[in-house]
């Protein structure tokens, strides 16, 4: 009888740490986009839906399919994935999480994965986009008021580690501004300065000239001097020639290729009644360092100066190759002069979670490894017999089927962009060619991207450039 249940938990070790689908989603999906392009990835992502994401990673497929959509100009797609990935996120936060008490002796792979907050941010700044390029401004509004429903509800749920989001405010007084709305843009360009001043990002010079400019003819000076910006004498050329051309082009960028999550283990010591010491090489900086995690007395058991020896799995920032940093623009084959800044740094958002959670992730890890190491102990004890043969091998196996269960969660949005650049273009009504080049670290072109764009009087064109391989 001991025998059958030591081989029934073994065998339910070994399912549940398959679970982890984390390790070989970007490997699997990243080559059919470097060798058949978005569409090859669109293909891999639905074909293997199953294998790869599974039932508590739905939010990351429709996000994922949603992302890749939009890089391929299939806007209306794209909204629909992003629709459904907001329904996942919405009915994860109203139900009960009490169901998920496998993770503690198991991994987080087993629990819901319940979106980061700036892949929240993401839905609402790329479906915007995609609105705005479809030509749908009354469908870019709808979004625009959902995202700030959504900015508020990030804060009423997290408001110590959700700042606000300046790319996002930006884009929503940009909506304002194209629908007519002057006064709602000004409030929205206020909002603007304030989430970049918040979130310690520079505010882009191109932003806050627009800023200033709406401000100051809404008659606002007074908000104006209240944000305290940090170019007082900024030039109004870029808003007045804008004007004057009637029209303007809107350059939307995607640079390069956002870091994802690689896997941490740390090796170490427990002393029942004292702390967890572990160290292991960082995958980031590629020294070996050491974290000192506090534990309670009274957990797993009171047998002061018993050690026990662990590994611990935590998730690390893992930077993955790209090759574009910037754009040039030309438009009817003359070379503007505007270069695009960034707006919005995906890496710096996942690097500020990771710092946010560190510390509730390192408190659930050690919890459940210590539970399940301690517990495996036990187990071992439990299932002794009179042959040492199969005691050797049910404490072996044992070891080796806890050790597989400790999984870092790697689940993050594969696809997003390093930075997020902007550049607005002066143009008069009429068709105008867009050429868009591609730029390296060094200036030196990469890819080349050509649209016809036709601007209206008083209108703004939006084009989408994803390069992000």
């Amino acid at each position: 009888m001991k025998i059958r249940f030591s081989l029934l938990v073994l065998c339910s070790f070994f399912v549940l740490a398959c679970s982890n689908k984390s390790m070989v989603r970007y490997e699997e999906l990243s080559k059919p986009l470097q060798k058949e392009g978005f569409s090859g990835a669109i293909h891999k992502v639905q074909e293997k839906k199953d294998d790869l994401y599974g039932d508590n990673t739905k939010f990351l497929y429709h996000f994922d399919l949603a992302t890749l959509y939009h890089y391929n100009g299939d806007f209306k797609k794209s909204a629909d994935e992003f629709e459904k990935a907001k329904q996942v996120y919405e009915d994860l936060y109203t139900k009960s999480v009490t169901n998920e008490a496998a993770s503690v002796v198991t991994n987080d792979n087993v629990r819901p994965y319940r979106a980061r907050p700036f892949e929240v941010l993401a839905i609402y700044e790329m479906n915007i986009v995609n609105y705005l390029a479809m030509k749908d401004i009354d469908g870019a509004l709808v979004e625009s008021r959902a995202a700030d429903i959504a900015l508020q509800a990030l804060y009423q749920k997290d408001n110590k580690k959700t700042n606000d989001a300046g790319y996002l405010r930006y884009l929503i007084a940009l909506v304002y501004e194209m629908e007519g709305e002057r006064d709602n843009a000004a409030i929205a360009y206020y909002k603007t300065a304030k989430a970049y001043d918040e979130e310690g990002t520079k505010l882009p010079a191109e932003a806050q000239a627009f800023i200033v400019n709406t401000l100051e003819k809404e008659g606002r000076s007074d908000d104006v001097k209240n944000l305290k910006l940090p170019n007082s004498n900024v030039s109004m050329a870029l808003p007045n020639a804008a004007e004057a051309a009637q029209g303007e082009i809107v350059m939307i960028g995607y640079a390069g290729h956002s870091a994802i999550l690689g896997e941490w283990m740390l090796s170490g010591t427990y002393v029942r009644g004292g702390i967890l010491n572990v160290m292991g090489k960082n995958p980031q900086t590629g020294r070996v360092q050491s974290l000192t995690i506090p534990f309670p007395a009274t957990a797993l058991g009171s047998h002061g100066g018993t050690t026990v020896s662990v590994t611990i799995a935590v998730p690390e920032r893992k930077d993955v190759p790209y090759r574009v940093d910037n754009f040039e623009i030309l438009v009817d084959e003359k070379r503007h002069a505007v270069r695009p800044e960034v707006y919005l740094d995906n890496t710096e958002h996942l690097k500020k979670n990771l710092e946010d959670e560190r510390a509730t992730t390192l408190g659930r890890t050690a919890v459940r490894v210590l539970t399940r190491t301690i517990a495996a102990q036990q187990a071992k004890k439990a299932m002794e017999t009179n042959n040492i043969f199969l005691n050797l091998l049910t404490s072996i196996g044992t070891d080796v089927a806890a050790g597989q269960l400790e999984q870092a969660d790697l689940r993050v949005a594969l696809f997003l962009p390093h930075v997020v650049r902007v550049a607005r273009v002066p143009a008069q009504p009429g068709a105008h060619t867009v050429k868009v080049l591609a730029t390296d670290r060094n200036g030196s072109a990469v890819k080349s991207y050509t649209y016809t764009v036709n601007v209206k009087a008083g209108g703004k064109a939006v084009v989408v450039v994803p390069a992000i391989q």
